[in-house]
């Protein structure tokens, strides 16, 4: 991509000539690359599962926007000549100049500082550069799983993605950040089957910007042949769960889903200006402001990018704001939004870098990272102890949430009983039911370091659509005198 930065500097350079308030160019280089099998027999192309693009794709492009008389335009051009730039500024001034005849507010970003920086995650191996033979003996390695004797039958989906993202970001400000991450993840979705028709799907998503050599590191293979004997005693043992109101562990599967979904969306400033209304939904936060109480003073919930070797991770956004840890929900307290410079001017703050984009031919908006439950100082036995009846919600099977984050439903996978303070037989499919603020409200503790975990995930949002790669994650969490729905 060096190339092409002098490409990108002319962009910006023809920008200026055409006085903008503001004027920013972001060269984008994009690497994608999946293998897939599906019981057993490597697929190429587009899966019949919600997961991935095409299974090999090179984006390489220009995205130029500029703020004129307080409007808003955007091009791209994936032709990398000076005359492709030249039409692509042209558009982008004429759109924002339309634009801003049309609004009845000029847009507004906030003042931030210049910064002159290069950045990358730190990695040995980058996955881009594992031979395919070596990727594909990976996924093989889990094959002989499955020739075991269980009662019940499986099938099986194993996906693998390494990519890698380039950046040159400019703006007319002075602002100019090269940045650099290679990411892989690995997703193992296994489904057992009873004669009869019950049957239980499990997928998990291991993930990181550290490298093939942290991915190879981890303890998977152990963790997928001991989640297929899970799946299969699910399918075959599981028991009725308890009804009605009972004390409730979380284990960090489901709290770091809860961290996403009913904070971390809730939490998008464009989301609580409405701006989102009829696309991904609105916020539930909207009614409220900074400093309201949503939860007990045990609950902390963090968003971020810049934990090494996360998902999600990045150092600078897509707007050339330095990344830092965002303390969205603190002691309790609705602490603070994610910020892109543009809600951040309307409500007369800074932004904390919270914007992000998927290629070069999308726009940046404002968007999670790595978001995540504080731990605790419980350890899982102290959580157990007094609970006279619960439930160990260890994973999960099924959640959803509606538009405002507000209410939302989620059913156990892993979940077993507890009773007098011991830990019992699996249940099945026990159903949490909760309004966001009664799910905060019920949190008496939070699990110490060792029962933390993280997870990988694509998080969606906008339109079109931009599935962009995140961590959720946290510890046990316990939740007192909460309803409890029977098994499906």
């Amino acid at each position: 991509m060096e190339q092409f930065k002098d490409l990108a500097e002319y962009a910006l350079k023809e920008c200026q000539e055409k006085h903008p308030d503001y004027a920013e160019v972001r060269l984008e280089q994009d690497q994608r690359d999946t293998v897939s099998f599906i019981n057993g027999k490597m697929h190429i192309g587009n899966l019949p599962i919600d997961l991935t693009d095409d299974a090999f794709t090179r984006k390489l492009g220009l995205n130029i926007r500029m703020i004129v008389n307080g409007g808003m335009g955007m091009a791209t051009t994936n032709t990398l000549t000076k005359q492709s730039i030249l039409e692509a500024v042209s558009y982008a001034n004429k759109t924002a100049k339309r634009n801003s005849e049309q609004r009845k507010e000029p847009i507004r970003i906030s003042e931030e500082k210049i910064y002159e920086a290069s950045w990358q995650s730190s990695y040995k191996i980058n996955p881009i550069d594992v031979s395919l033979e070596e990727r594909i003996a990976f996924i093989k390695q889990f094959f002989p799983f499955f020739d075991e004797k269980y009662p019940i039958a499986f099938i099986h989906v194993f996906v693998l993605i390494t990519e890698q993202r380039d950046t040159y970001f400019l703006t007319s400000e002075g602002t100019r950040i090269t940045g650099h991450v290679p990411r892989v993840a690995f997703i193992p979705v296994i489904i057992g089957v009873q004669s009869g028709g019950k049957n239980e799907q499990m997928m998990r998503t291991y993930a990181t910007s550290s490298g093939w050599d942290e991915l190879t590191s981890w303890n998977i293979v152990e963790e997928v042949e001991n989640n297929i004997q899970i799946l299969a005693d699910i399918v075959t043992k599981a028991k009725k769960p308890p009804e009605g109101e009972i004390d409730l562990i979380l284990g960090p599967d489901v709290s770091g889903i809860i961290a996403h979904e009913n904070c971390g969306h809730p939490h998008e400033a464009d989301r609580i200006l409405g701006r989102e209304g009829a696309q991904a939904g609105e916020s539930y936060l909207r009614e409220h402001e900074l400093g309201f109480k949503i939860g007990n003073e045990c609950v902390n919930v963090y968003d971020d990018p810049t934990i090494q070797g996360s998902y999600g991770f990045y150092l600078y956004d897509d707007e050339g704001v330095k990344a830092r840890r965002r303390e969205l929900i603190k002691d309790g307290i609705f602490n603070e939004m994610l910020q892109n410079r543009e809600t951040a001017a309307s409500f007369n703050t800074q932004s904390n870098a919270a914007a992000r984009a998927v290629a070069y031919d999308r726009e940046p908006i404002v968007r999670m990272a790595n978001t995540y439950f504080a731990e605790g100082d419980y350890s899982f036995e102290e959580m157990v102890e007094d609970i006279k009846l619960g439930i160990y919600m260890k994973s999960f099977t099924e959640w959803n949430i509606d538009d405002k984050r507000l209410q939302a439903k989620y059913v156990g996978q892993e979940a077993y009983l507890i009773e007098n303070g011991e830990i019992k037989g699996l249940v099945s499919k026990p159903i949490l039911e909760i309004s966001s603020l009664g799910l905060f409200g019920s949190i008496d503790a939070q699990g110490d370091g060792k029962s933390f975990k993280w997870e990988g995930a694509f998080c969606g949002k906008s339109e079109p659509g931009q599935g962009l790669p995140v961590w959720t994650g946290g510890p046990n969490i316990r939740l007192r005198d909460v309803q409890l729905g029977g098994g499906m």
